[in-house]
């Protein structure tokens, strides 16, 4: 069963939040692969479990202090069995029964809550058994449970909601994202996307995914996958796909014809390396009252070195829109050394940052203090120049 109630209980989203694997299993909470160690003096691991009620967003315990363990009788590390265990079969489900009822008062009014309850026991569980093994773990993370229903993810996003973000994330949720261009700074763009729980991305391009792509991307792709020449967003959907379940891809390259593409974004990044296009959609975009940003970089070699700009430009309703286009540049009439396929993964990345951080400002995510529609960082001079500021 899905691990969502647990999550909206207090109590025992902590435990989901320390890497328990938690979840309700026919009216009761179970707790998977807790270490013990066995008469023969040998780590091994089962479950604990008691009957509950799920109320509303609240988890109620339908028992005392008591729990139920699964496995054989659970020992000291010196293979003496625990005096709490009591041989009492307790079938939870078809295919889970426990073997021992375990009784542990720690005062008169019992456990004060869930997580203590939880937690006490597997400590008393697992200590012995880390005691002969010190790497045995009762949290064993997130990948051991499952996401809640209404987020876009293939396991939980523990780390939001141990720094206290789950209500500010809610900020994301209805977003469908497009990212045009995968060929470098858009590979980045869409490795930050994927960690937030945006409803959708689709990704456009209608390139292959070849060696010096790799040199260029986010991760490392294997010699195999290279050879079979995949296309861009056919890499990057199955890498990121891994976590997110909202990535969607069109294997073309957008032209006037098909600007159609984007008639369902909510925001656009427009991460392509022809600028042929940049200004149609740019338009198309501005009059659908769509936001988006517009991504670039301009390099050069000077006296041995490497030198230029990183640029961004925000266009969104109640903007000076008119600004933000004139600060897209159209087809350059010759090749900066970027184009020739100088690899500076290190600038991609900075570039896609700085895009995702203006997205998260745009959307209420982080605060705004500049309001900035252009922005550019120098590479000579490490400096970030704002213009256009709205605040």
């Amino acid at each position: 069963m899905s691990t969502a109630p647990l999550a909206r209980d207090t109590d025992l989203r902590r435990l989901l939040d320390e890497g328990y694997d938690v979840s309700i299993v026919a009216n009761h909470l179970v707790v998977r692969r807790i270490p013990y160690v066995t008469v023969d003096k040998t780590v091994a691991y089962g479950f604990l479990g008691y009957p509950v009620t799920v109320s509303g967003e609240r988890i109620v315990s339908d028992t005392d202090h008591r729990i139920w363990f699964g496995g054989t009788a659970p020992c000291t590390e010196h293979g003496v069995p625990l005096s709490l265990a009591n041989p009492e079969a307790r079938v939870v489900s078809g295919e889970l029964a426990a073997s021992f009822m375990l009784s542990s008062k720690p005062g008169p009014e019992g456990y004060p809550d869930q997580y203590e309850k939880v937690t006490a026991y597997v400590r008393i569980l697992s200590h012995p058994a880390m005691a002969l093994d010190e790497t045995v773990t009762a949290t064993p993370g997130a990948a051991w449970q499952e996401v809640e229903d209404d987020l876009p993810f293939r396991y939980r996003d523990t780390a939001s909601s141990r720094a206290g973000l789950t209500a500010l994330n809610q900020v994301f949720l209805k977003q469908r994202i497009v990212i045009i261009g995968l060929g470098g700074t858009g590979g980045y763009i869409l490795d930050q996307l994927a960690k937030t729980p945006v409803e959708s991305i689709l990704l456009i391009d209608d390139d292959t995914f070849d060696n010096h792509n790799a040199f260029r991307a986010p991760g490392a792709a294997s010699l195999d996958r290279l050879r079979d020449r995949p296309t861009k967003v056919e890499y990057f959907a199955d890498l990121y796909g891994r976590m997110h379940t909202g990535i969607v891809t069109e294997c073309r390259r957008i032209t006037a014809e098909n600007l159609s593409l984007l008639d369902d974004a909510t925001f656009v990044f427009i991460a392509m390396d022809d600028a042929t296009m940049k200004q149609t959609i740019a338009s198309n975009l501005v009059q659908r009252g769509v936001p988006f940003i517009d991504v670039g970089m301009g390099v050069e070699e000077i006296d041995a070195r490497l030198s230029g700009l990183l640029r961004i430009v925000l266009a969104s309703p109640g903007s000076d829109n008119a600004g933000a286009l004139a600060r897209i540049p159209g087809p350059a009439a010759e090749r900066d050394d970027y184009d020739r396929n100088i690899q500076v993964a290190d600038l991609n990345a900075l570039n896609a940052t700085l895009a995702v951080g203006r997205w998260k400002r745009h959307l209420g995510f982080y605060a705004d203090g500049t309001g900035e529609t252009f922005a550019t960082y120098s590479i000579y001079t490490n400096d970030i120049t704002n213009e256009g500021t709205d605040l």
